[in-house]
C-alpha cells in the first residue's frame, strides 16, 4: 500500500470535490493538503467517531471482480434487470455496512478508497475554515446542494420549501491502483493515467437533511420511513439560503436519512460504446425486506445515450423506444417523475430536471413547470480536464441551483446533442478539433480534482468558483 504523509507541500491551494464543487481563492491562504482526511470542523458534543479517508492505494494491479449474471455480449433490457441484482449482491459484504449502520462503517476496513483534493476545507476572509466546504469530519462527506421541493410530484414531496442533500463516494481496490498512478505526484498528477482499468467501480451514497415526517406519500408510509441515520457537521439549510455571509453561517449537527446509492462500473463487454454502466438505486419505504440494504431497490440501469434519438425534442421520437436504459418497473412516483430527458436514467437525487429554464432559442420553462435536462450518462460524459463544458447541455460552463434561471441548448438541437452521445472514456466531449483537453472517463470527481491541483499551483485559470452539482 501506499501510505500518504500530508501537510508538507509548499503551496497554496483550493479545494475540490463533487457535489459541492467549490474552489475558493481564500484557500490560497493554507499549505495544500491534497491527501487531508476532513475540513477540521469538529464539534465539541460529538462523542461517536469521526469517518477518516483512504488514501492507501494499492500498489499493484488488482484483479477485477465480475457479478455473477454478467451477460456474454453487451446489455439489453432484458438482461439488465439480472445485472444490475447480481451487482450489488457483489457490493453487499463491503457496503451493506455503509447503508444498514453508516456510524460505524470504515472506507479502510471496507477496502473502498477516497479521491485526492476534496477533505481540505477553504480558509474565509476572517481566516477560519468555511464549515460548507471540504469533507466534513463526522460523516467524510461532500455538501450537497439545496433542492426545490417543487421538483418532486404533488403527491409526494417533501411539506418543506427545500432541503439538501449530502454525499459519500469511494472507489474500489481495481479503481484505486488508477488513482495512485493518477497522483503519484499529488501537484503534478499524471494525466496519461486518466483511465480507469476494466472492473473499476465508483460509488456514491446520498441521504437528505429531512425529518422521517418531512416527506409524506398520499400512496403509502412516507418515502423515508425506517431509513438508516447518519450525522454531519454544516451549516443547516436556513443558514445557507438566508445569511450571504458565509462567515456568520454557524455549522451544526444534522441528521441525515439515507435515499440514493448510485453505482459506476467499467465493464465494456456489458458497455463497449461507453465502457461503463451506471446502475441507480433508491430508498423505497413500501418494501418490507429486513433491512435499508435491502429495502435499496433498483431505479434503473444505463450504459448509453441512445443517441439516434437525441435529434428529437422529446429525446424519444414518434416511434422512439431507449434501448440503451432500463428502468424498473413500478417505481414510487417521486423516482419516476424526476427520470432524465426522455425517460434517460436519473435517481431522485440526480436534478434530472431542472425549472426556470431559458433555451438559447427563447423558450422559457417557468419555475414551476419541469424541463427534462439530462441523465447519468450525458452528465458524466463532461468529464474531462479543463473543465470546459456544463454538465448539463448549456453554452455556459457555470450552473445555478435548481430554480435560479438557466440558459440551455434547446432540446432536439445539434448543440444539445453533444451531450447524448455515445463516447468512449478516452474521447472528450469538448475534444474535437481541439488541443489539450484530456478525458477523465466519464468521472467527474477527477475532473475536478484535477483542476484543484492546477489551482494549488498558482494557476489561476484552473480555480472555479463555487460550482453546485449533484
Amino acid at each position: 500500500m501506499i501510505t500518504r504523509k500530508t501537510g508538507n507541500f509548499l503551496k497554496p491551494c483550493a479545494w475540490g470535490g463533487l457535489i459541492f464543487f467549490a474552489v475558493h481563492l481564500g484557500a490560497w491562504a493554507q499549505v495544500p493538503d491534497p491527501f487531508a482526511g476532513n475540513n477540521t470542523l469538529y464539534p465539541a458534543d460529538w462523542s461517536q467517531p469521526f469517518r477518516t479517508s483512504h488514501y492507501d492505494y494499492p500498489l499493484h494491479p488488482v484483479a477485477p471482480k465480475w457479478p455473477t449474471d454478467r451477460p456474454a455480449g453487451p446489455l439489453s433490457k432484458s438482461t439488465a434487470p439480472a445485472y444490475v441484482a447480481a451487482v450489488k449482491t457483489m457490493l453487499e459484504k463491503d457496503l451493506k455496512g455503509l447503508l444498514n449502520d453508516p456510524l460505524h462503517w470504515s472506507p479502510q476496513q471496507a477496502g473502498w478508497y477516497d479521491m485526492p483534493w476534496g477533505g481540505q476545507g477553504s480558509t474565509m476572509s476572517n481566516g477560519k475554515i468555511d464549515p460548507s466546504t471540504g469533507r466534513e469530519a463526522l460523516l467524510g462527506s461532500y455538501t450537497g446542494q439545496i433542492l426545490q421541493s417543487i421538483s418532486y410530484p404533488e403527491n409526494q414531496r417533501p411539506t418543506v420549501p427545500s432541503f439538501q442533500n449530502h454525499a459519500v463516494v469511494y472507489y474500489n481496490d481495481v479503481a484505486a491502483h488508477q488513482l495512485g498512478k493518477v497522483w503519484k505526484n499529488p501537484l503534478r498528477p499524471d494525466l496519461s493515467a486518466a483511465q480507469f482499468p476494466e472492473g473499476s467501480i465508483v460509488v456514491k451514497v446520498e441521504g437528505v437533511t429531512l425529518l422521517e415526517d418531512q416527506w409524506p406519500s398520499k400512496n403509502g408510509p412516507p418515502v423515508l420511513k425506517g431509513s438508516s441515520v447518519s450525522h454531519l457537521y454544516r451549516p443547516s439549510v436556513a443558514s445557507m439560503e438566508k445569511e450571504p455571509d458565509p462567515t456568520k453561517r454557524v455549522p451544526v449537527i444534522t441528521p441525515m436519512r439515507f435515499l440514493q446509492m448510485a453505482v459506476r462500473i467499467k465493464d465494456s463487454r456489458a458497455s463497449p460504446k461507453t465502457g461503463w454502466v451506471f446502475i441507480a438505486f433508491a430508498y423505497d419505504s413500501r418494501s418490507k425486506a429486513a433491512t435499508v440494504w435491502d429495502r435499496a431497490l433498483p431505479v434503473g440501469a444505463m450504459w448509453g445515450n441512445d443517441p439516434e434519438l437525441a435529434k428529437f425534442p422529446d429525446g424519444l421520437g414518434p416511434n422512439g423506444v431507449l434501448q440503451e436504459t432500463w428502468v424498473s418497473p413500478d417505481l414510487p412516483d417521486f423516482i419516476s417523475y424526476g427520470l432524465g430527458w426522455g425517460g434517460r436514467l436519473a435517481g431522485p437525487l440526480d436534478v434530472g430536471i431542472r425549472h426556470n429554464v431559458v433555451t438559447v432559442s427563447g423558450r422559457r420553462s417557468e419555475l414551476g413547470k419541469p424541463f427534462p435536462a439530462t441523465s447519468c450518462v450525458s452528465c458524466h460524459s463532461a468529464g474531462q480536464y479543463p473543465f470546459v463544458a456544463n454538465l448539463y447541455p448549456s453554452p455556459n460552463k457555470v450552473f445555478p441551483e435548481d430554480g435560479g434561471q438557466f440558459m440551455l441548448f434547446d432540446p432536439g438541437s445539434k448543440q444539445w446533442a453533444q451531450w447524448f452521445q455515445n463516447r468512449s472514456g478516452k474521447q472528450a466531449l469538448s475534444g474535437k478539433g481541439r488541443d489539450g483537453i484530456i478525458a477523465t472517463d466519464y468521472d467527474m470527481m477527477l475532473t475536478f480534482a484535477l483542476m484543484t491541483a492546477g489551482g494549488s499551483t498558482g494557476a489561476d485559470v484552473f480555480v472555479r468558483p463555487r460550482l453546485p452539482g449533484h
